[in-house]
């Protein structure tokens, strides 16, 4: 993968240290993986700004947004600032009424099981939990990315191309889940297969 994740995965492992310390292990886990919903609610949000780096030329072509890469991710990075204090307020409140229902490609309430068992101390599903919010965080900072690239006048494929070094087919990307689950597979998935350490156990 071309993509430096260094700074996000150092972060996201910061983080977690964090709440390690904050929280009691009956909260720890479900703190977790209510900060990965934070960030998955916020994106599908902002869902419509993601797609609109990615704009035609009337003639044909790509839209030229902002002048490099550097530019867009940043205006990308205070969109995602400004709708995540949207989300903030109302997090719960759709977690508890919506649990079941996915958000890009995972639901709240599939991980259920994973928070009563790290609540009992079982150390894999706590693991697990990590991983997922380190998984996500990535993820999502990626699309972020490829939409940055979107701006600079690259098409979709050509973005993930650029980020990955991997050519696919063409195929519809307008919806999150199908954006997640393909930047999960090119990008971040074989970068966590080579740099993703488990923390220690709690």
């Amino acid at each position: 993968m071309r993509i430096d994740l260094r700074h996000q995965y150092a972060e996201g492992v910061s983080n977690l240290q964090t709440w390690r310390n904050r929280y009691s292990e009956t909260e720890y886990a479900e703190k977790v993986l209510l900060n990965a919903f934070y960030r998955k609610h916020t994106m599908n949000f902002m869902w419509s700004e993601v797609q609109n780096a990615f704009q035609k030329q009337l003639f044909g072509g790509n839209k030229v947004l902002w002048n490099n890469f550097n530019e867009g991710f940043e205006k990308m990075m205070n969109l995602y600032q400004n709708y995540s204090q949207k989300t903030q307020p109302i997090l719960l409140k759709l977690l508890s009424e919506n649990g079941s229902q996915k958000v890009g490609s995972i639901s709240f309430s599939e991980y259920r099981d994973k928070i009563i068992g790290a609540n009992k101390g079982n150390h894999a599903d706590i693991e697990e939990i990590e991983f997922t919010y380190l998984h996500y965080l990535l993820n999502d900072q990626l699309i972020l990315m490829w939409s940055a690239f979107g701006g600079t006048g690259l098409s979709k494929i050509d973005a993930l191309a650029q980020m990955s070094g991997v050519i696919i087919q063409e195929m519809d990307l307008s919806n999150y889940s199908t954006v997640e689950v393909v930047i999960g597979q090119l990008c971040t998935g074989p970068y966590l297969h080579q740099n993703y350490n488990p923390l220690p156990p709690l």
